[in-house]
């Protein structure tokens, strides 16, 4: 589904004021020119039971949201230190599978104040190849050192082509 224009401040701002010359959602939708299910959507994501919709609390609310999307877990702010015992972990030589199953044993001290006390080993492997720590060449630090993950099913694709080569003669 393609993505809209975002709703920007002035917007928000007519909105509000619309809202508070009581217009309908129907006629601020045509004055802004956009479709009504937006102007609704946002009315109601933006505004609670008790406060009525804020255009300054709708943009604080919407930047928020927009800076907290799309991040993987080791690089929010909030387990810095979780990053903080991976990276260190790796440089001791463990596995991405070893810090994982470590960290779903047993928390150790390090990460006991974080927001997230486990990670899966799929997400550690885009920490390194893809994340933050692709700059910092942790590749360096695992065992097979590889510059590029090769991904399963991309080395099973020779097996099956040779099956169905054997299958056609």
């Amino acid at each position: 589904m393609p993505k809209g224009k975002e709703i920007t401040f002035f917007e928000r701002q007519q909105i509000e004021t619309y809202l508070r010359m009581r217009w309908k959602k129907t006629k601020i939708a045509k004055k802004l020119c956009r479709d009504y299910s937006v102007i609704k959507r946002e009315i109601k994501r933006n505004s609670g039971e008790v406060m009525p919709y804020c255009a300054i609390d709708a943009q604080s609310c919407a930047d928020r949201r927009k800076r907290n999307t799309n991040k993987r877990k080791l690089e929010k702010y909030a387990n810095k230190k979780l990053k903080k015992y991976v990276n260190d972990r790796l440089k001791d030589g463990w596995s991405p599978e070893e810090i994982a199953g470590r960290l779903k044993k047993h928390h150790p001290k390090e990460v006991a104040n974080c927001k997230d006390k486990t990670i899966s080993y799929e997400s550690i492997y885009n920490y390194i190849y893809e994340g933050e720590g692709r700059y910092g060449g942790l590749y360096k630090f695992l065992r097979r050192k590889q510059c590029k993950r090769k991904k399963e099913k991309a080395r099973k694709q020779g097996t099956l082509q040779r099956k169905v080569w054997r299958l056609g003669n």
